[in-house]
């Protein structure tokens, strides 16, 4: 038999190989050499990679990155970064080995960069010098240019996915207004709402008392959101569903949630804050530039989340970010009933919910397989 033998001589059994499980292993041997693919046998579970990576600002801030991959290959060509909200940290994506949507997404095929905000997590100040407060403008004009540029060098990668859940959304429409979306593939935000004037959104203005009491705010300030998440969230009924919806997040979640996921918020950004449910808009610090009014600028695809029982972010609130941006491929999502989904989604448990792996994190994928060309 000649070396290289025509495979229709073989397919039509002209040539003898033997037995039969000789015919099935060289079959297999052909596949493998020519169309290699990750193999996980069934119940194996499959190995997420972690590494430490630090992007340097021009201020010399230290803003830590945490990559997740299967493998050092990944299946989608464009690296995802993960910008967590106000009050959380980095682990709110990633809080354990079931509730992770970093890591849900990293065994999808994706190479992800969760995020640590400064002043949040393992991110490091200067070593000397350097501001102690800023601002949400700070973040959008220094933070996110610099992440972007780290995470395209590391990749190797023309282009970043963006993914953002509340103020990380905020912060992303920012940069996208602000710098353009030259460097960015896609973006999706999750829960992430421009207009602070919405009905179900009132209670956000009793932290207006703060503006009018120095003492009281520097008193909240000192205590900061851990000690009033782990002390006032779970005894007031009425706060605890503000934030997420009680019979959509296990008790050992939100546990680990106001135990280890919580963050202080610096003074700059509270005061920018208290501006924007002043004003019931995301505004600049300075009040120049209104992020609402600039949605138009963004044009690239687009994914915005939200949930229906979300009172923080409600659904007319995404909606309105929808209607806002110039984006040709834009889609809208809202958790609940009447998308046939299993509750009425509450702010936090869009990521943290029981059942958001099964319903959530598979839209998130699919959707930005579809931009990727792979579904």
């Amino acid at each position: 038999m000649p070396l290289l033998t025509p495979w229709w001589r073989l397919s039509r059994g002209k040539i003898n190989l033997g037995p039969i499980w000789l015919k099935t292993f060289l079959i297999f041997l052909l596949i493998a050499i020519f169309f290699p693919v990750p193999v996980v046998l069934a119940g194996e579970p499959v190995e997420v990679s972690r590494e430490q990576h630090w992007a340097v600002t021009e201020e010399k801030f230290e803003l830590a990155l945490e990559r997740l991959r299967v493998g050092k290959k990944t299946r989608i060509q464009s690296p995802i970064v993960l910008v967590h909200g106000l009050f959380v940290n980095s682990l709110f994506f990633n809080l354990d080995q079931e509730q992770s949507l970093a890591r849900y997404l990293a065994k999808e095929g994706f190479d992800v960069w969760n995020l640590s905000l400064r002043g949040t997590g393992r991110s490091l100040g200067p070593l000397k010098g350097g501001p102690k407060n800023w601002s949400l403008d700070d973040i959008i004009d220094r933070d996110l240019s610099a992440v972007i540029r780290y995470v395209q060098k590391e990749a190797g990668s023309s282009k970043v996915i963006c993914l953002g859940y509340e103020m990380g959304g905020l912060l992303l429409y920012g940069y996208l207004e602000r710098k353009g979306d030259s460097g960015v593939a896609a973006l999706v935000t999750i829960g992430a709402p421009v207009t602070f004037n919405h009905p179900q959104q009132e209670p956000m203005k009793r932290l207006l008392r703060l503006e009018g009491s120095p003492t009281l705010k520097k008193l909240f300030l000192s205590l900061n959101a851990p000690f009033f998440g782990r002390v006032l969230v779970p005894l007031v009924p009425k706060i605890e569903r503000f934030f997420y919806n009680p019979e959509n997040i296990e008790a050992e979640v939100k546990a680990k949630l106001l135990e280890d996921a919580l963050t202080e918020i610096n003074p700059g950004v509270l005061d920018q804050v208290l501006l924007m449910i002043k004003r019931g808009e995301f505004v600049s610090a300075k009040e120049d530039f209104s992020y609402r009014k600039n949605l138009a600028k963004i044009h690239l695809p687009a994914f915005f989340i939200g949930g229906e029982g979300d009172m923080l972010a409600p659904a007319e609130a995404i909606r309105l970010v929808y209607r806002g941006v110039s984006s040709k491929d834009r889609t809208l999502r809202l958790f609940g009933p009447r998308a046939k989904d299993s509750a009425a989604y509450g702010h936090v448990d869009l990521i943290l919910g029981q059942r958001a792996q099964k319903e959530v994190f598979p839209v998130i994928g699919r959707w930005l397989k579809q931009r990727d060309g792979r579904e």
